[in-house]
């Protein structure tokens, strides 16, 4: 069985740039994920990239598969099951395989947070959506909300805005978390509306969504009719299949590093928005720049 100096498990902006640092050192390396480009589909419109003005999230994923692809490099989609180590780290996949490494870059990334109110499991696919880019087409003319108040949620909303006849905004706080950019672009629009200081108790509907009651009135009411509920509240980290390595993480699951992207765990680098270097701020190239540090260092590692 081959047994590779580095294994990357999640496919996404982070594990991309490491291959190809890994690449570059020639490490027997091999990638391994389940959706390749990870999160980076979602956004409908990249524009803080270096060398794209302007890009869609799946356009860019497109040109990373291409530069892989450049290098013949092995890339395996496929759910990650299980890690634990005993002479090596054994990776199982869900069909069955196992990789066997001597390092592993864990960069899995993040999953989509659920809004956990009344109504959301029952109507997912049927009015409820975590991805504005993937669902948007089906809206036209219609009223949507966007819950949520960081960057991705006013993106969708921008997106929304587009085609859809009303967009409304939710979030528990009174003030927007993004940037000032995105801020004028959303006063701009004239079928928009932000709903502050609130936030959805139930999503109602007979076979699709057709209402969402506020825990709050908004202009005396609390009951609003819609069409489409998108929730936009940020991700969670991927760690849980992580657990029998005992890696250190934060009270938020994330996992600690150091500046070279190292681990409490000897032989274990993890990099990209699964991480907590940098705090909440989740940006592709931080990915990419952190990807290629580990690469690097696990490449200084095996030289010395």
């Amino acid at each position: 069985m081959n047994i590779y100096d580095l294994i990357i498990l999640g496919s996404g902006p982070a594990g991309v740039s490491a291959a190809i640092y890994a690449e570059r050192y020639n490490l027997k390396s091999i990638m391994v994920g389940e959706l390749f480009g990870g999160t980076v589909m979602y956004p409908h419109k990249i524009t803080n990239f270096p060398s794209y003005a302007e890009i869609s999230g799946i356009d860019l994923i497109n040109n990373f598969r291409k530069h892989i692809d450049s290098m013949n490099y092995k890339v395996i989609e496929s759910q990650i099951v299980k890690i634990n180590k005993e002479n090596e780290f054994n990776v199982y996949l869900r069909d069955g395989k196992i990789l066997k490494g001597k390092n592993i870059l864990i960069a899995l990334g993040t999953f989509r947070r659920k809004l956990n109110t009344k109504g959301e499991d029952k109507f997912v696919g049927k009015g409820v959506h975590y991805c504005a880019i993937c669902d948007a087409v089906f809206y036209k003319g219609k009223d949507v909300v966007v819950v949520g108040s960081g960057d991705g949620a006013s993106m969708a909303v921008l997106l929304l805005a587009q085609t859809c006849n009303k967009v409304y905004q939710i979030i528990r706080g009174s003030e927007l978390k993004t940037v000032p950019d995105t801020i004028e672009k959303l006063e701009k629009l004239n079928n928009y509306t932000l709903i502050n200081n609130n936030e959805i108790e139930e999503i109602m509907g007979d076979n699709f969504v057709n209402k969402i009651v506020l825990k709050n009135e908004f202009q005396g009411l609390k009951e609003i009719d819609i069409n489409g509920v998108f929730i936009e509240i940020g991700g969670a980290p991927n760690s849980s299949i992580i657990s029998d390595l005992n890696i250190e993480t934060d009270e938020k699951g994330y996992i600690k590093v150091d500046n070279f992207m190292r681990t409490n765990i000897d032989g274990v680098w993890a990099a990209g928005d699964i991480t907590n270097i940098h705090g909440d701020f989740k940006q592709i190239i931080n990915a990419c720049s952190q990807g290629a540090v580990s690469a690097h260092d696990v490449y200084t590692k095996i030289k010395k």
